[in-house]
């Protein structure tokens, strides 16, 4: 017999005699009632498949293990996140120190620290980001060498952790890359200046939605996120009927965060545009703004016939509570693709609730180790 079917039992304990589990909650049942034994064998069941999955020779399901275990939250987990931050794939390395980050402030610290000297650029550039994020001072020294370092990019992450810091002029270094040079470290500066929320770093990121270049437009109005007001409307209406998909998706997500009066009803033609994720961005953006129309677009796009719209609608229902979000949730689940199955559960985590729960379990038996690992991450994270 399966195990997720003897588990059944256990799940309708958990779900009859809890009054807690509404929407976004842990399990978290009163300690009389809880059926200590049955989240015992759950949360040992889910430490054995992270544990699995991080002995691996499959470097991306190592990967999934860091990244599932940060999910979790679990101060258990620390010593198995640490055997990440030292694993020889880099991708694991800095999965590792992005998952402890959400456990343990100190352990974080630790570990970015060694991580700032690491062979590879992008976890080293990582690391340099965390340690700013920490207000890490005593590192300041550190992260000032890096102004030497040979990568342009890792140069450029030590000034903005510097600007992070205090030492504000640093932020002019971080605008000198937005002209010209390497696209890439613009794209790089763009990120930052959306990160450093003042009117100067607005004012730059406006001006860049002019630019010929579509990816450095595409990237401008995501660095502007939420910060997008009324003042924006004319060029966000511009650029939503751009030749681009990639621009018109951003720009009609970008247009949620206007006020709801001056938005939904210019929101409603994009529900039927022909790329479907601009379409998707539509519905999403109609949510943000408190509207109610086109929830059909979420059942459309996770039946659609391209993984990748499938799998970008699930990663979504992390973050949207609309009604049938446990029923897409779950058909996302049975998806034959494995990207869309992933995606799938991370969301049933965020989601949170006995629904989740309850979705998360037969999870812990999918033919794909990786996902196996994120179910219990996830779990993990609903029996804290």
């Amino acid at each position: 017999m399966p195990w997720s079917t003897k588990i059944g039992v256990i799940i309708m304990v958990l779900l009859l005699d809890s009054p807690l589990l509404s929407a976004g909650e842990s399990v978290g049942l009163d300690s009389e009632k809880k059926p200590t034994a049955a989240i015992a064998s759950i949360r040992d069941r889910c430490h054995s498949i992270l544990k699995e999955a991080m002995a691996s020779e499959e470097a991306f399901v190592r990967s999934g293990a860091m990244r599932a275990a940060g999910d979790s939250k679990d101060p258990e987990l620390i010593p198995l996140l640490e055997k990440g931050s030292r694993d020889f794939y880099p991708t694991t390395r800095l999965f590792a120190v992005q998952g402890i980050q959400k456990i343990s402030k100190d352990h974080t610290k630790t570990i970015a620290r060694k991580l700032i000297e690491d062979s590879n650029m992008w976890v080293r550039i990582a690391a340099l980001d965390i340690l700013s994020e920490l207000g890490d001072g005593d590192s300041r020294e550190a992260i000032r060498s890096m102004l030497k370092a040979p990568d342009r990019m890792v140069r450029l992450a030590a000034a903005f952790a510097l600007y992070r810091l205090g030492e504000l002029e640093y932020l002019e270094e971080i605008i000198d890359s937005l002209r010209g040079g390497d696209v890439v470290n613009r794209y790089q500066a763009i990120s930052y200046l959306g990160k450093i929320r003042t009117d100067k770093t607005l004012g730059h990121l406006v001006r860049l939605l002019d630019e010929k270049e579509d990816e450095i437009v595409s990237y401008s109005l995501k660095a502007i996120g939420e910060r997008a007001d009324i003042e924006l409307l004319r060029p966000l209406e511009r650029l939503s009927r751009h030749a681009n998909p990639r621009v018109r998706q951003q720009a009609v997500l970008e247009m949620g965060y206007l006020p709801p009066q001056a938005a939904i009803e210019k929101l409603k033609p994009f529900c039927a545009d022909q790329d479907p994720m601009v379409k998707l961005s539509a519905a999403i953006a109609i949510h943000r703004a408190g509207g109610g129309d086109c929830q059909n677009v979420f059942v459309e796009s996770i039946h659609h016939s391209d993984f990748g719209v499938r799998s970008s609608s699930a990663r979504i229902l992390g973050d949207i509570a609309i009604a049938q979000r446990p029923q897409l949730l779950a058909t996302a689940l049975r998806d034959p693709n494995s990207r869309v199955r992933t995606a799938a559960v991370r969301a049933t985590g965020m989601m949170g609730g006995a629904a989740a729960f309850q979705l998360l379990i037969p999870m812990l038996e999918d033919s794909q180790l990786v996902i196996r690992a994120y179910a219990a991450g996830s779990l993990l994270k609903l029996l804290k």
